[in-house]
């Protein structure tokens, strides 16, 4: 209000002190008093329409705060729903961590400031043991916990798991094949400490080759175990020249054995009678049960090509010429028998189970790097390690 009265005044005065020319006085005023007022609308009018769209201005926040509203709680709504259901997921989710009973759970964590030792007065504090032990086994104890993991997830997978009193069992036995291994003067306890196994890491260790044993043996197949008998004839010669020229004689005398049984010579008889064998000779050529992954590739293919009770025609293997009888397979075993193949197959095959279970994990180690013997190329000049035995088949 206080600035139109000034611009008026001021237009009023400018007016005044220079009239239009050839206008009459009054009529110059009342045209001036036109010109006044129209500029005093023109000068209004921003004003007003400012006015007015600052008065709109909230009145259409409110209104878009309202519409928003009710589609931004739909939508917390929505999501409110789905944020419970991963809740729910996770606190589902079984932990990979074994629960251990109570008295082999490692102990918890003393507070940094507690004196674990002291040396002349001197103390050395849980800090200082923390981080030592940190530094100096973690590589070791990560790769630990990292098998655990693998071995419990696939457990847990195909539903295969050990009940506390079994891994108690054996851990009790453990216990007492270590005490002969005690020094004199030495409690049980600080011996198992000494050489890095307190009973939490005993207890889990058992635990996780138990379950992997558990999964290996639904792998396992009788019938990779066979029991056979056998007739050799030695090749006489000390040289390759020497054996090539008496291989003939050899072949005909096992070529004798085989029609003598023919013609219905018992197998035990002739093997008295022809194989010099000194370790299944006495035993009418009877081998222990095998495991076929290691046995020699050309007795494996006659034994796989024979059903129990046939035998094989002579053929050469090794340093001499063979006849074999198939006995019997595994799943022909006794119940006794049949539990010692299955505790045989699992020692056989448990090491190579449990690196593909590591080879098809999906793993990220930030203490080490895993190592793989196979890309370490020997330093020049030394010579190479062995060839690994090869895997079974």
């Amino acid at each position: 209000m206080n600035y139109r009265c000034s611009v008026l005044s001021i237009l009023s005065i400018t007016l005044a002190v220079s009239p239009i020319v050839g206008v009459p006085q009054q009529k110059q005023q009342s045209q001036n008093q036109k010109q006044t007022q129209q500029r005093q609308q023109q000068q209004q009018r921003p004003q007003t329409q400012q006015r007015q769209q600052q008065q709109q201005r909230p009145q259409t926040q409110q209104r878009q705060q309202q519409q928003q509203r009710p589609q931004t709680q739909q939508r917390q709504q929505q999501q409110r729903p789905q944020t419970q259901q991963r809740q729910q997921q996770q606190q589902a989710r079984p932990s990979t961590q074994p629960q251990l009973p109570q008295q082999y759970r490692p102990a918890p964590l003393p507070s940094g400031d507690t004196v674990v030792a002291t040396v002349n007065d001197e103390p050395i504090r849980a800090r200082d043991l923390i981080q030592a032990t940190y530094d100096w086994f973690a590589a070791t104890a990560i790769e630990e916990l990292i098998l655990e993991r693998i071995v419990e997830q696939e457990a847990r997978a195909q539903g295969v798991s050990v009940s506390d009193a079994d891994v108690e069992a054996r851990y009790k036995q453990q216990l007492q094949n270590a005490e002969a291994q005690v020094p004199p003067g030495m409690s049980l306890d600080d011996f198992l400490k000494r050489n890095q196994f307190p009973p939490s890491r005993l207890f889990a260790r058992i635990r996780t080759q138990m379950l992997a044993e558990k999964l290996v043996e639904r792998q396992v197949s009788l019938d990779d175990f066979v029991e056979y008998s056998q007739i050799v004839i030695r090749i006489q010669g000390n040289t390759p020249e020497q054996q090539e020229e008496n291989a003939p004689a050899a072949e005909a005398k096992a070529r004798e054995a085989y029609e003598k049984i023919q013609q219905g010579l018992d197998f035990a008889e002739a093997v008295k009678e022809y194989s010099e064998d000194p370790f299944s000779k006495d035993r009418g050529g009877k081998m222990n049960w095998q495991n076929k992954n290691f046995i020699v590739q050309d007795i494996r293919e006659k034994l796989d090509a024979l059903q129990p009770g046939q035998v094989s025609e002579p053929f050469r293997a090794m340093s001499g010429y063979m006849i074999i009888r198939k006995e019997r397979t595994g799943s022909q075993a006794s119940p006794e028998e049949q539990q010692e193949l299955r505790e045989q197959a699992v020692r056989i095959q448990l090491g190579d189970y449990v690196r593909q279970l590591q080879s098809k994990a999906k793993i990220t180690n930030k203490i080490v790097q895993p190592f793989n013997p196979e890309q370490a190329a020997p330093p020049q000049g030394a010579p190479r390690p062995p060839a690994a035995r090869p895997a079974p088949r």
